[in-house]
């Protein structure tokens, strides 16, 4: 069957068995676009779909189905302590990709870490006045694999 993968703003039209898996079809995106497997989030209609040796059908995905593609990146938030008590500041790693919100990064990590970070300032420095704005796109602030944001509690 051919699926349609929308990545970037363009469309890309890929052949696959019937009983292609998650992970096949990330697999042959790789072959096409060099794009490690891990580093790929797909979606179709609202779904993320899991690699855990699930079928493209069992998310009831057909011939000509449209399926989005985005690329995760990992990034860490280092926690800017005001009392500084000689114990480095903390690290939270996390991955996302560049259609996600500061907002919705900010609870990403409350709920993976247990940490109110919906509470904390983010920044692209370890100063204060540099905060990033909730409502804004990760991909606004041209972060890459690994880069570095601070937050502040408010």
């Amino acid at each position: 069957m051919q699926v349609t993968i929308s990545f970037n703003d363009k469309e890309l039209e890929v052949e696959v068995e019937e009983n292609a898996t998650v992970l096949g079809l990330k697999h042959r995106l790789h072959d096409k676009l060099s794009l490690q497997p891990l580093a790929q989030e797909l979606e179709f209609e609202g779904f993320i779909l899991q690699n855990h040796g699930k079928t493209l059908r069992s998310y009831h995905i057909g011939n000509n189905a449209k399926i989005v593609l985005r690329e995760l990146f990992g990034i860490s938030i280092h926690v800017v302590k005001q009392d500084k008590d000689g114990k480095p500041d903390p690290q939270f790693p996390i991955s996302v990709h560049k259609e996600n919100t500061i907002g919705f990064l900010k609870e990403m990590l409350s709920i993976k870490y247990g940490v109110e970070f919906t509470h904390m300032k983010l920044g692209l420095s370890s100063m204060w006045n540099n905060n990033l704005h909730d409502s804004t796109k990760i991909g606004a602030y041209n972060l890459r694999d690994r880069s570095i944001l601070y937050a502040f509690e408010m």
